[in-house]
């Protein structure tokens, strides 16, 4: 395995999902959905999305994490920052919540756009767990 890639092998990618519900059960979190997917610059699709969710409730009493954290992504992806940073421009439909970073690479003449989000807690709760998740895409 090429370990300026590990960010691009499911089961790396699987292992940052565990950690950041770990992170958010540990912080007392009991509802909340964290994502992960990468994928190479100017594939349209998003077959490589993984999701996972705390205590496998993506939907609370009067919240859907899961709506939210695929908004944080949408963003993100869309303007090419990290969800919450840029608040002007933004579509119907599309939420100024942070929560959602984005990472770009350029490895081996591919560029890949690697994205985490976690949304079930106050925001820069989320901003950690997802922080999480990138450090475990990218290890130092």
């Amino acid at each position: 395995m090429d370990d300026k890639k590990l960010f691009a092998n499911d089961f790396i990618q699987i292992g940052a999902l565990t950690a950041m519900i770990s992170k958010a059960k540990s912080m007392g979190i009991e509802h909340g959905v964290a994502l992960v997917l990468c994928r190479r610059k100017g594939d349209q699709g998003m077959s490589n999305l993984k999701f996972d969710a705390v205590n496998n409730a993506f939907f609370g009493i009067r919240t859907n994490y899961q709506a939210m954290a695929m908004a944080k992504l949408a963003v993100a992806m869309r303007l090419r920052v990290d969800s919450g940073t840029v608040t002007e421009d933004l579509l119907a439909g599309e939420t100024r919540y942070r929560g959602c970073l984005v990472h770009f690479v350029l490895e081996d003449y591919e560029n890949w756009e690697v994205y985490t989000a976690f949304s079930g807690a106050s925001e820069d709760e989320d901003v950690e767990i997802a922080s999480l998740g990138m450090a475990m895409l990218f290890p130092k």
